[in-house]
């Protein structure tokens, strides 16, 4: 069994209970997902099942986007409202475009601080881990992008907003940010992702409804193929000489319609075979990255 799957994540799940209960579902050990969604959160989550596994780099990459509720005033060690408050502070409410104006402060390139609860690895071990141990360190920054990011409602002292961003940020960091840019702290109380590269939450699938489709027998209307997947991605159609070369690891000369594009990588397939493998574009060739048997 071998495709993707966009799941609606239900909350008060982590990724992994997601994953541990599609394989029940599937009878299928190898299974991952593309990106974590922390237990509040709700919305997209992809899936990758059997050979499909291969391909989470590619998925995992692709921009995402939320709806997001943040509540001024208040602070929490986990910078989200399943955390424990740490402070509350007396503050007079913002007026909106104050608030614009703290969005379109944080919107372009940005570094951002991982919270301390959250995967990232500490020497093998997971942050969060060590945090709940009073070992909590502080977590490198890194580069991220925020595309846009768009009010929705305010009503004080709750802040509706939507965010399409690179992969990486954490949204829970970038309210606790903006909190302390306003100058009064603030917590993520609510998270939806709405889109994961080209998945989106009004086709997922709620967990039950994967189990009724699976008891039916009707995988295949769930199941993404590989090459739908990645159907972002420009497909060239290789000839026999072309396929044996790419099979064996070779690159091979790149169209003239695709020497320029803005695309990095590509789909190539054999008209026998289908999909064969994912290469990149790199200065008028193409080069395999990943070949499938």
């Amino acid at each position: 069994m071998d495709g993707v799957l966009n799941i609606n994540k239900p909350p008060g799940m982590t990724s992994h209970d997601v994953v541990l209960r599609v394989r029940r579902i599937l009878k299928e050990k190898r299974i991952g997902h593309t990106g974590t969604l922390d237990p509040l959160a709700t919305g997209v989550l992809v899936l990758c099942v059997g050979k499909a596994t291969r391909i989470a780099q590619y998925l995992e990459a692709g921009e995402k986007e939320y709806r997001a509720i943040m509540r001024l005033g208040v602070t929490t060690d986990t910078l989200d409202a399943e955390g424990r408050v740490l402070e509350t502070r007396p503050h007079t409410p913002p007026d909106r475009e104050k608030i614009f104006e703290v969005m379109r402060q944080f919107t372009g390139s940005i570094m951002q601080q991982p919270p301390v609860y959250s995967a990232v690895k500490v020497s093998g071990v997971p942050s969060y881990k060590l945090a709940r141990e009073g070992k909590a360190r502080p977590l490198a920054s890194r580069q991220v992008t925020i595309f846009t990011m768009e009010l929705t409602s305010y009503e004080h002292p709750l802040v509706s907003f939507t965010v399409r961003c690179s992969k990486g940020v954490y949204v829970r960091t970038l309210c606790a940010d903006m909190g302390e840019t306003l100058g009064m702290g603030a917590h993520l109380t609510g998270l939806v992702r709405t889109c994961s590269g080209r998945f989106n939450l009004e086709r997922a699938l709620t967990l039950d409804a994967l189990a009724e489709t699976a008891a039916a027998g009707s995988l295949g209307q769930a199941l993404i193929s590989i090459d739908e997947a990645l159907a972002d991605f420009p497909a060239i159609l290789l000839n026999e000489q072309e396929s044996q070369r790419v099979r064996n690891g070779n690159q091979i000369s790149c169209p003239e319609e695709l020497a320029n594009s803005a695309k990095d990588r590509v789909r190539l397939r054999d008209s026998m075979a289908g999909l064969i493998a994912i290469a990149r574009v790199d200065a008028g060739v193409i080069k395999p990255e990943l070949v499938f048997s």
